[in-house]
């Protein structure tokens, strides 16, 4: 049996490690999840700011355009206006109809670099080529990163259409952005060694992307099949996906820049985000190891003890000629059994208790209440021992407490109430009136002593009846636990009082017990300076005895 509540054991505590590694795992995920979504809110909203700036001075250019009242040297003002040139703002530039640059902040006049020809880029088709679409379907156009003509620089196009007067589209006006801005700022976000930050166009083309802080992958083309194509839809959100050029697996992020076809991606190594995780599951292992290997020890020792246990008392019936002089030795043996045995005893019920309630097949549930029993029988056994060995040490403490006696005699009875019907025995109770309402006394130590009596009464006796009985005789307290059973003979009533005797050998075998309750009952008795003794009757029950000093609290 201490085998199996051993194997038991290791099950629940491992099976308990495997539950919440699992659940700190998924924490653990759950938590970077919505740390990476954090962090593409923050750079999403970075990032439209940026391109805020830039479209305010864009918008600026439109309004004067149509009004009229445009100046070449009025793109250097916009352009510094913004706060974003010459580092974030490379060039801000005007495309004419024709698809020809007219001038920029660099060159307001268009002399510096002549009349370059910018009809076949992206961001000047995208509003030139549609030159009947209506006003209030103006966009800003975000391009792809490109060369640029005039910088001679890898820039991202801004443009928005030119409308005369009369609202008809006759130029672009362009805001050159530099990528690196981006990569910079994110290289300075901690994602670790696999980790990247990325900001990507609804077209699946990079913008900018940062992989273990180093750029890499601008003008990058995107899968329409890949993993984000699949999220494009949503304003954001997290996804998981293995890459298939380095294999490592990313837990991803991602925001829609407000108004804007951009997006920025947040993704780390699962690895890495699950390293402290990892240090939680390798210390929880290791600790469980060691309770692992202290069941299995203890077990061992258990099995050890009660082994030792057995010889001990098979020695102790060798020697019981020797009583008077290895009769401290055997108190302190027991003694420490005892405090060795309580423990894992008080285990073994908890999880019988706990298997009785929870089983649904009937014969393990039934095995499971055995277990219990016998748990409680040992574990009751062992209270008794060590009582008697505290006794015979000197190291029992009394607790002297007002203790109310018809609350006593009536709980004591209802205590055996069950007990004593199932028997079909009477039980009865009285109390003299002349009785004070409490007296002074260890309440616990004498409802020990009036259980034990009641418990040997009803024990024994067949037939009829048991009653207890409280009264004053002068000075002192008297109870009486009266049966109807076959009563002691004279010649051993001191002997019922011995540890380990009883009064006829066959008792033992046909009501079980273990001669300790009677004399663990007078030990008490004559700690709190009373006396137990049974009156003489053969035939006609037994009637014991006890007598207390009345004292008053």
């Amino acid at each position: 049996m201490v085998l199996l509540f051993a194997a038991f054991a290791l099950i629940v505590a491992w099976g308990s490690v495997a539950a919440v590694l699992g659940l700190k795992r998924r924490d653990a995920l759950q938590a970077q999840d919505q740390q990476g979504r954090n962090l593409a809110r923050v750079l999403s909203e970075q990032t439209l700011r940026v391109l805020a700036a830039a479209d305010q001075a864009m918008l600026r250019v439109v309004q004067d355009h149509g009004a009229a009242q445009l100046r070449p040297e009025d793109l250097i003002r916009f352009a510094n206006e913004t706060g974003l040139a010459p580092l974030i703002l490379v060039q801000l530039s005007l495309v004419d109809a024709q698809g020809v640059l007219v001038g920029s902040n660099l060159d307001p006049s268009g002399r510096k670099n002549g009349r370059i020809d910018l009809s076949d880029r992206e961001h000047v088709k995208a509003h030139l080529g549609q030159p009947d679409r209506p006003a209030d379907q103006d966009r800003l156009f975000v391009g792809r990163p490109v060369l640029g003509k005039v910088s001679n620089r890898w820039t991202i196009q801004l443009s928005r259409a030119l409308r005369d007067a009369n609202g008809h589209i006759d130029g672009v006006i362009v805001a050159s952005l530099d990528p690196s801005y981006f990569e910079r700022v994110y290289a300075d976000v901690d994602v670790g060694q696999t980790g990247s930050v990325a900001l990507i166009g609804q077209d699946m083309n990079v913008r900018a992307r940062v992989i273990g802080g180093k750029p890499d992958g601008m003008g990058r083309q995107l899968p329409p099949g890949s993993a984000l194509g699949q999220h494009l839809g949503e304003p954001e959100g997290n996804y998981r996906s293995t890459s298939s050029l380095d294999g490592v697996r990313r837990i991803y992020a991602f925001r829609h820049v407000a108004g804007l076809p951009l997006l920025t991606l947040v993704s780390i190594g699962e690895e890495e985000a699950l390293r402290d995780w990892r240090a939680t599951r390798d210390g929880m292992i290791g600790l469980t190891a060691v309770l692992s290997l202290a069941i299995v020890a203890s077990a061992v020792l258990f099995v050890t003890g009660l082994r030792r246990l057995e010889q001990s008392h098979d020695a102790l019936k060798i020697s019981e000629a020797e009583a008077l002089a290895a009769n401290q030795a055997k108190s302190e043996f027991l003694a420490a059994i005892s405090h060795e045995l309580r423990t894992p005893l008080t285990s073994i019920r908890g999880y019988a208790e706990l298997m009785e309630q929870r089983l649904q097949e009937p014969r393990y549930r039934e095995a499971a209440g055995l277990i219990r029993k016998g748990a409680e029988h040992l574990n009751k056994l062992l209270t008794e021992i060590l009582d008697l060995a505290k006794v015979e040490a000197g190291s029992m403490q009394l607790s002297p407490e007002p203790v109310d006696l018809q609350q006593l005699l009536n709980g004591t009875a209802d205590f055996f109430a069950l007990s004593a019907q199932s028997k079909g025995l009477t039980l009865t109770q009285e109390f003299d009136p002349a009785l004070p309402p409490a007296i002074l006394c260890d309440g616990l130590r004498l409802k020990q002593i009036l259980n034990n009596l009641l418990s040997n009464a009803i024990k024994f006796t067949e037939q009829g009846g048991v009653r207890l009985r409280m009264a004053r005789d002068g000075d002192s307290l008297l109870v009486q636990v009266i049966d109807t059973g076959p009563g002691i003979p004279a010649e051993k009533h001191a002997q019922i009082f011995e540890k380990f005797r009883q009064g006829d050998a066959s008792v033992s075998y046909q009501h079980g017990g273990t001669g300790l309750g009677l004399a663990l009952s007078r030990a008490l008795a004559e700690l709190m300076h009373g006396q137990l003794g049974i009156e003489p009757s053969v035939g006609t029950g037994a009637c014991f005895s006890l007598r207390l000093p009345l004292l008053l609290p």
